[in-house]
């Protein structure tokens, strides 16, 4: 009985270890690329990133980021990024247009923040006309975060 019972709790600790670095990101965010030009994913905002210290990995086109939570993207210069929150959806199942909000549209070269929610992304060449009013700033309403 006694080796069930120290079976079970250090089955319990490491599924609690495990799950512990997801936790601490209880706000996952879900990233979805919608274009077909590949978008820097930051996994988490602590300043060791994978690819040129800016990005853990690309989003390719048409794919999620991957991670159980995005804290970011990098935007590259001469792109801007158009940003839709989510109003429902999942993963699997992802709204249609009428489930996203009006876009954010920022200007390359930097990170965006996210906070929670999920979001529809598209990095598009600066020269876009979808690009015309980039900001520098992000829109509250999103949870976004630029610097």
């Amino acid at each position: 009985m006694k080796k069930t019972t120290w079976a079970s709790a250090i089955a319990l600790t490491a599924g609690l270890l495990i799950l512990a670095p997801y936790a601490a990101h209880a706000d996952a965010t879900e990233i979805r690329n919608t274009g077909t030009v590949g978008i820097g994913a930051v996994r988490y905002r602590d300043g060791n990133y994978a690819v040129d210290d800016r990005y853990d990995a690309l989003i390719p086109g048409g794919r999620f980021s991957g991670y159980p939570s995005t804290a970011g993207i990098w935007v590259g210069p001469g792109y801007c990024v158009r940003i839709r929150g989510w109003l429902w959806g999942t993963e699997q199942n992802p709204p249609p247009p009428e489930g996203l909000t009006d876009p954010v549209v920022l200007t390359g070269n930097r990170h965006v923040w996210f906070g929670s929610g999920s979001y529809d992304v598209r990095a598009l060449r600066s020269t876009d006309p979808l690009c015309a009013n980039a900001t520098r700033s992000a829109d509250p309403g999103l949870n976004l975060q630029a610097e």
